[in-house]
């Protein structure tokens, strides 16, 4: 089990020295009674805050998917099955657009550059082709008895995924959602698809129920590269920083495949009568009074409806621990959608161009050694402190003072001893004065 101390550093990577008390929102939907609700984490305070039910209307019935809407991602897109349409929702939970397409729509994804979303509509086998602009289907993608289901977009390889709902096939679709470029049979009875959108060279993750498997499917050759049992019925799954959380709605539990420990799986036991249907894993800048605030590793899962309410149970990423359960007002929690990025409405001051400390390290993975690179706004004393897993400082590296400007620091792979480090994955650690800034590397044989 990797220690609390690591855990707590991660959730602050980017993290003033006296900051105000933090915030951001997510969006969960329940299919009971057509509901959804906002809830937002004070993670300084150590509370949720959940927000009153909303209605999603006719259009919104049986949510099936939901989904911020990047840049600027102050909205979430809900998909209503049985509602043939889309409900989009502000971080103050009003309804601000209704979208009706066509049938029984499952799952939304965005292509920024182009201004489009698609909404696949598994019963008129077509994909909407949704205006960003105006809120309004402008054209349609024909999918020949495909029954599109859960579709996503790849920002690296401007290219759409979607599966067929329930079946075999994977197709690929252009950017701007006129034709399907390629498609292929990679499984017997698909549900969801995600891909990291951190990680380079990184596969399509689809959860198989046939099989009870995850599959790892190359983007490009649309061919499998890996397999991986997890538990009964996989569902609803989420990726990031190669940390791949799958809900299983028969073994009423959630499994953890680390992409940076050659695929390890690790189950994450829920409460007995939990039923985890879709999932969503959170990483990103929150903005919190002219700083930024990395909230890192942390997953939010529906749990359906138990005998306790409608939860959403809140797992740390490091820790692997179920730190937390949120209820909704709702009945059946069955879709979310949380994203750091998401402003606080009421913290006037978080306006761009807060000082924030980035910072990348390559190559990565390496071997013998990285250079992690960053840029200064200001002088500060800088140090780097490289980290285990198990939160054990492994060396700390200090340059002293620093001036403005493009600035890096080489890691040789070696600990404070100068011995060589083993193969495996590091957090590395950056402060620059009253700033940090973290970002995890792995160390090849």
């Amino acid at each position: 089990m990797r220690s609390i101390f690591i855990s707590i550093l991660v959730l602050g990577m980017v993290l003033s020295a006296t900051p105000a008390t933090a915030s951001y929102w997510g969006l969960a939907g329940c299919s009971g009674d057509d509901t959804a609700a906002i809830f937002q984490e004070d993670y300084h305070a150590n509370l949720f805050e959940v927000g009153p039910p909303i209605a999603l209307g006719p259009l919104g019935e049986n949510p099936s998917d939901a989904v911020h809407r990047p840049r600027p991602g102050d909205e979430v897109w809900i998909t209503g099955a049985d509602g043939n349409g889309v409900v989009v929702i502000d971080p103050t939970g009003a309804v601000v657009h209704e979208i009706p397409t066509g049938a029984y729509p499952v799952s939304v994804a965005f292509s920024p550059l182009h201004g489009i979303a698609l909404v696949s509509c598994r019963d008129s086998d077509r994909l909407d082709i949704v205006d960003l602009a105006t809120y309004t289907v402008v054209d349609s993608l024909s999918i020949p008895g495909g029954h599109p289901g859960n579709i996503v977009y790849d920002h690296r390889g401007s290219q759409f995924f979607v599966v067929e709902w329930n079946g075999d096939m994977l197709y690929k679709i252009a950017p701007d959602g006129s034709s399907i470029l390629g498609q292929a049979s990679v499984g017997t009875n698909l549900w969801q698809l995600a891909i990291d959108p951190n990680e380079r060279d990184r596969p399509l993750y689809l959860t198989d129920r046939g099989t009870d498997q995850v599959r790892f499917i190359d983007p490009e050759s649309l061919t499998q590269i890996d397999a991986i049992v997890v538990g009964d019925d996989p569902m609803g799954i989420d990726v990031d920083f190669g940390l791949v959380l799958v809900c299983c709605e028969g073994s009423n539990d959630v499994f953890l495949i680390d992409g940076f420990n050659n695929g390890a799986v690790t189950r994450l036991e829920l409460p007995a009568d939990a039923d985890p249907r879709d999932v969503s894993v959170t990483t990103g800048v929150l903005a919190v009074k002219g700083q930024n605030d990395l909230r890192f590793g942390a997953a939010y899962v529906c749990g359906g409806l138990t005998s306790a309410g409608s939860p959403v149970y809140v797992f740390d990423m490091w820790s692997f621990a179920l730190v937390d359960t949120i209820y909704l007002p709702g009945i059946d929690a069955s879709v979310v959608a949380v994203e750091a990025q998401w402003p606080i409405p009421s913290a006037v001051e978080d306006l761009p161009g807060a000082s924030v400390l980035k910072v990348t390290a390559t190559p990565n993975p390496f071997n013998p050694s990285t250079t992690v690179s960053f840029t200064l706004n200001e002088q500060a004393e800088v140090a780097l402190g490289i980290f285990d897993l198990a939160g054990r400082l492994v060396r700390r590296i200090d340059r002293g003072t620093m001036d403005v400007g493009s600035r890096s620091i080489a890691w040789d792979g070696s600990d404070g001893n100068g011995r060589r480090c083993s193969a495996g994955t590091y957090l590395l650690l950056l402060e620059a004065g009253k700033l940090q800034a973290g970002t995890k590397v792995l160390l090849l044989p």
